[in-house]
């Protein structure tokens, strides 16, 4: 017997506010899940199918660290046979050539979250800690042809509610961080132990706290407008079957403790 296709393959988690009617860029909704998982249930996520028949998950996202379980969000998504996740979230820019009301995608992230679980690991039959690519390339290419304005960015990830202080955005400057989010971290890393695509489109929406922030004049929301004239046009891109290989990063699993022994046989 032959396993059905999913009815869709990507999961868009909304780490913005939109008005409720945005969202019909996506199709109208279709159906409605909860998810019951190890870590928590989900739900209700909502399934939007577009005139062309493609479909997409829609959950809307809060990174604080109230948020239920991440792990049970990305299990919920493979429970639903979803292979791609796109976080669109905002963020604080530290990089002084963004401002508010830019719009960039994240290629790289510095995880600094301490109250959030990091790893499924054992819990999961996952045995080793592996090496992979912080995002979906295949994703980002989507991405990156949809927002041809948008940079790739460095993504510091953080605990919230409590903003950053002048001298932790200089330090986080330093170490090469662009923008500054409470939603895609450990989430990125979660979905790379469970084989997923991973992508983070983000919005500006302050600048950091050593820096002048200008008043506000309307940035943010033409900037939420243009992402979401955007992702519709992504959606459409990533029709095909992913091809991008992050399905297979623990296709040879290495045992748990041998990175030390791995660096030293790269010497």
């Amino acid at each position: 017997m032959t396993t059905p296709p999913p009815e869709a393959d990507l999961l868009l988690l909304l780490a913005v506010v939109l008005p409720p009617r945005a969202l019909d860029a996506f199709g109208p909704v279709v159906d409605e899940r909860f998810v019951t998982t190890t870590y928590g249930d989900i739900g209700p996520l909502a399934l939007r199918r577009s005139p062309s028949g493609r479909g997409v998950w829609v959950q809307p996202y809060n990174g604080l660290p109230s948020r239920t379980d991440p792990r049970s969000t990305l299990l919920a998504a493979r429970k639903l046979g979803v292979q791609r996740v796109l976080n669109w979230d905002t963020a604080i820019a530290l990089n002084p050539l963004l401002a508010r009301g830019h719009v960039a995608i994240v290629t790289d992230y510095i995880d600094f979250v301490r109250h959030q679980p990091h790893t499924f690991l054992e819990s999961e039959g996952i045995t080793g800690i592996h090496q992979s690519p912080a995002v979906c390339p295949q994703m980002s290419e989507a991405l990156a042809n949809a927002l041809p304005m948008a940079p790739g960015c460095v993504y510091v990830g953080v605990d919230g509610p409590r903003r950053e202080t002048a001298a932790e955005a200089r330090m986080f400057r330093l170490w090469g961080g662009d923008l500054l989010g409470h939603n895609l971290v450990p989430e990125i890393a979660l979905a790379g132990e469970l084989e997923l695509c991973y992508a983070g489109v983000v919005t500006v929406v302050h600048a950091s706290a050593d820096r002048f922030s200008v008043p506000v004049e309307g940035e943010t929301r033409a900037a939420l407008e243009l992402v979401l004239d955007a992702l519709p046009h992504f959606v459409e891109m990533l029709a095909a079957p992913a091809t991008c290989g992050c399905s297979q990063r623990l296709s040879a699993p290495r045992k748990r403790g041998t990175l030390a022994n791995d660096w030293w046989s790269a010497k």
